[in-house]
């Protein structure tokens, strides 16, 4: 589904932000549109850095607050004298009185961005026009209210406004709506491999609505954060990212329930009340009731295995929740949250050096999930996964018991994966990024190993075969797991 334009708000030569309409034609607000053609794997606009960035805790101690780049061994906040001197003179020399005390406090995100954005506009650091393209950004607030957490958004608004010694220039109402932009438009703040760190917030990005049919992906290189295509975009067009995992749920009529995944729902329903909740609902009829239970719990178990510190604790119940899903008949492998679960289960499986294990869950991910889940190869979660998955297989080449299986060679596995994320990094995150460029480097290393290991220039077309050959054992790999 693509809205269409009505009027112009705000221009650029390559997008602007206008009303927007769904397929009904109803109004859903504001959207974000191309102002023109883009062809896929193009930027669409990039900003030197978001208006707002605030890291997660536990990252303060080994990430630059400046750039947010790993900067292990360093003090805490911004590491780098550049760094330093970039963030004392965007805010921190202001921030700092306030923040400081928060130190080892277990402060929300959402709040500490808040706070931030109140005492860098008390000193004049925020344009009144970036500050009025802020506070045009919807609040949700009747949502909140509907749902009963409107007292918890003036109880932290109250905090935002006390902590950040703004009360008396921000009445509580507007700290309210200002705590509730932050809630409802931040971005998740990334490193180029996708890894989360925190929370950002900028009046243009905020405008990106979500799709299930995505044309387009926010990515993060250092601070600066780019919008880019994921298939040609006319002009026109609405520009729309992709929906989150707890937005992906079941939504068609369930027929011919096993028996015993009728056992197992009914069981659910008895004990809890999942079915119940509205992002669970499927109908009203008893099947639909049942669909709606086994997905709670499904969504409900990978919270739980979220919240687990123990790397076992986690495996075990993660494995606990992908049985369910394989076992119910409702899930294929590429939906959520199983394909999200089959994702930590990796992580934790390679945090325990569990590698061969970790490599077939790798191996049936590239085969069944990747391609479903993410069809367009240049795809950022496709491409940072493939790259994870050579850099996996660049270890077990090196380990004398590599994986166990006749005729494998790890080391062209790992060369072909490396030679696809490197055919796609332009397109997914920019022939100049730092993530285009630590992977022509990779590329170009295994080269040279190749030419060393064969006494000279290989046979390209000997190569390109044995490559062949492995791709298809790399596609048997994809079979070794069942669930």
């Amino acid at each position: 589904m693509q809205a269409l334009a009505e009027s112009d708000s705000t221009t650029s030569t390559s997008f602007y932000i206008s009303k927007a309409t769904n397929a009904k034609g109803e109004s859903i607000g504001n959207g974000f549109f191309a102002g023109r053609d883009h062809e896929a794997g193009n930027e669409i606009t990039i900003l030197r850095r978001p208006l707002v960035g605030s890291l997660d805790s536990q990252y303060l101690e080994d990430t630059c607050a400046n750039c947010y780049v790993w900067t292990e061994g360093a003090s805490t906040g911004t590491r780098l004298y550049a760094c330093q001197k970039e963030a004392w003179n965007r805010g921190h020399k202001h921030e700092c009185k306030s923040l400081h005390p928060l130190i080892g406090k277990d402060m929300p995100k959402a709040v500490l961005a808040c706070m931030k954005l109140l005492i860098r506009r008390k000193y004049g650091l925020i344009s009144d026009d970036e500050w009025e393209k802020l506070c045009q950004l919807p609040t949700h607030v009747d949502d909140f209210k509907q749902s009963g957490t409107y007292e918890n958004i003036e109880l932290m608004a109250m905090g935002a406004g006390q902590f950040s010694l703004t009360q008396n220039m921000f009445n509580k109402d507007f700290v309210a709506a200002m705590y509730m932009r932050v809630l409802t438009n931040s971005l998740t703040l990334i490193t180029p491999s996708l890894d989360p760190l925190g929370l950002m917030l900028d009046p243009t990005l905020g405008y990106i609505n979500h799709s299930c049919e995505p044309n387009a992906f926010v990515l993060m290189d250092g601070p600066s954060v780019s919008l880019r295509t994921l298939r040609p975009i006319k002009t026109g067009e609405e520009c729309q990212k992709g929906v989150t995992l707890d937005e992906d749920r079941w939504a068609r009529e369930p027929r011919n329930l096993a028996k015993k995944v009728k056992d197992v729902a009914d069981a659910i329903i008895a004990h809890e009340p999942l079915a119940q909740y509205p992002a669970n609902y499927v109908g009203d009829s008893r099947d639909e009731q049942r669909v709606a239970a086994i997905q709670g719990k499904a969504f409900a178990e990978y919270a739980e295995a979220q919240r687990a510190q123990d790397p076992e604790e986690v495996i075990h119940k993660i494995e606990d929740a992908m049985r369910l899903c394989h076992q119910s008949g409702l899930w294929p492998v590429y939906r959520q949250p199983y394909a999200a679960l089959r994702d930590d289960l990796i992580v934790n499986l390679l945090s325990m050096g569990k590698y061969p294990i970790a490599w077939a869950q790798c191996a049936k991910r590239y085969k069944h999930i990747l391609p479903k889940l993410y069809p367009s190869p240049f795809h950022p979660t496709r491409v940072v996964q493939t790259w994870q998955m050579a850099a996996l297989a660049v270890y077990l080449a090196g380990d004398p018991e590599g994986i166990g299986a006749p005729g494998v060679n790890m080391g062209l596995i790992a060369m072909m994966l490396v030679k696809q994320v490197l055919d796609a990094s332009s397109m997914s995150h920019g022939s100049n990024s730092a993530f285009a460029r630590s992977v022509r480097g990779k590329a170009e290393e295994m080269t040279e190993e190749l030419r060393r290991s064969l006494g000279g220039s290989p046979d390209t077309e000997v190569v390109n075969h044995e490559l062949e050959v492995q791709r298809d054992m790399l596609m048997e790999m994809g079979e070794w797991i069942k669930i």
